[in-house]
């Protein structure tokens, strides 16, 4: 088996309206899913983003290119990205820090988001991103609403840090799996210096045991510049373990194995564990299923590689690379069941957004198969 240049799915944004009770107006929030997302069955359950400071372009669209940069990377999962803008974002985010101050913005995020993305449906892993006054947002939502944050990443906060930062690092020590990483700009008035003294005060005078709380500071860089510079190796530094996990099946320099792998099912078995990250999973993705693939057909097991593309089949079924290497993969075996997958493959290829020359010779392939 020979893997192809095949088309891939393209990014889709969905905007929601809805009635907000928590705020008793009408808001809205743009949900932006990954590839492979609408191919994807439910057993695929994708982490959530939720992106903060919605209604500024200058901070939200570097923000969704590092996202969409690293996904392709495989240095952060493919995940559903909540963008909400702000109608007032410093009203929004400016809460008092005790027990009793649930602002309507956390309200909204607990209690209305979830129903809106039920229909996508998305995993249980929650990533949490603010700059600024919604940095400091953040920071007071994992504080009160642990369970619905699993991790923060706090750009440039000042609001009140000198008392979250004491109770998240007690909260973090205890719970164990879930982060926060700040970011700081340069300590020069012309950098980030308003901002600057105030966090490195408040972060100074913390236990050395902060949990999974990490603070990085960026001397480069200016308050607006901070998210372009800090955020995506914020991101990359959460999923570090995930960017890890494909590494079941090491090769050499003549992309051979370099051990003797065990029984297909012993290997899927290796797999599923690999999934693990933190409390939960993040799902097997459709360059994880082909990479791996691709080293144990480099090496002639073929029995390994129908393994893996009758798993991959089963997580997106409507993926057309997933039912095209199935079929091929069956060909020595079922050829019936092989004959099947083609023609989905085939029947999903002409759904494919792309040009009909790239059309014409994947149908070619496939329909060379089918011969």
């Amino acid at each position: 088996m020979i893997l192809l240049a095949v088309p891939v799915l393209a990014h889709a944004t969905d905007t929601l309206r809805f009635h907000s009770t928590a705020f008793g107006t009408g808001r809205m929030v743009i949900v932006h899913t990954p590839q492979f997302f609408h191919a994807a069955s439910e057993q695929v359950r994708m982490p959530v983003f939720i992106v903060l400071d919605g209604q500024h372009d200058w901070f939200v669209e570097p923000v969704l290119n590092d996202i969409r940069y690293l996904q392709y990377t495989h240095e952060v999962p493919q995940a559903i990205t909540v963008v909400v803008p702000h109608a007032d974002r410093v009203r929004e985010s400016a809460g008092r820090g005790d027990e009793q101050d649930v602002l309507p913005l956390l309200r909204m995020l607990t209690d209305e988001l979830p129903p809106l993305l039920k229909p996508y449906p998305p995993g249980d892993y929650t990533v949490l991103i603010g700059h600024s006054f919604t940095a400091s947002f953040a920071l007071h939502a994992k504080q009160q609403a642990p369970d619905a944050f699993d991790a923060v990443i706090a750009l440039s906060p000042l609001h009140r840090v000198d008392a979250y930062l004491p109770a998240l690092a007690a909260q973090l020590r205890e719970r164990g799996n879930d982060d926060v990483l700040l970011a700081v700009g340069g300590a020069d008035r012309s950098k980030d210096g308003g901002h600057h003294a105030t966090l490195m005060n408040a972060w100074n005078t913390l236990p050395t045991q902060k949990g999974r709380m990490v603070l990085r500071e960026y001397p480069t860089a200016g308050h607006t510049s901070l998210p372009v510079i800090a955020f995506p190796e914020l991101l990359s530094t959460l999923f570090m373990d995930f960017s890890l996990r494909d590494s079941l099946a090491p090769v050499n320099d003549e992309y051979q194995l370099v051990r003797v792998p065990g029984t297909p099912e012993e290997e899927m078995r290796k797999v599923e564990a690999s999934l693990r990250f933190r409390s939960t999973e993040l799902p097997w993705e459709v360059a994880e299923i082909n990479g791996l693939a691709s080293r144990y057909d480099a090496s002639g097991y073929a029995q390994h590689v129908l393994a893996i593309y009758r798993r991959g089949a089963e997580l997106y079924p409507e993926d057309v690379t997933m039912n095209w290497y199935l079929g091929e993969a069956l060909l020595g075996t079922d050829r019936s069941a092989a004959e099947k997958v083609l023609r989905k493959a085939l029947m999903l290829l002409e759904r494919e957004p792309i040009g009909e020359a790239e059309r014409a010779g994947a149908r070619a392939e496939i329909e060379a198969l089918l011969k």
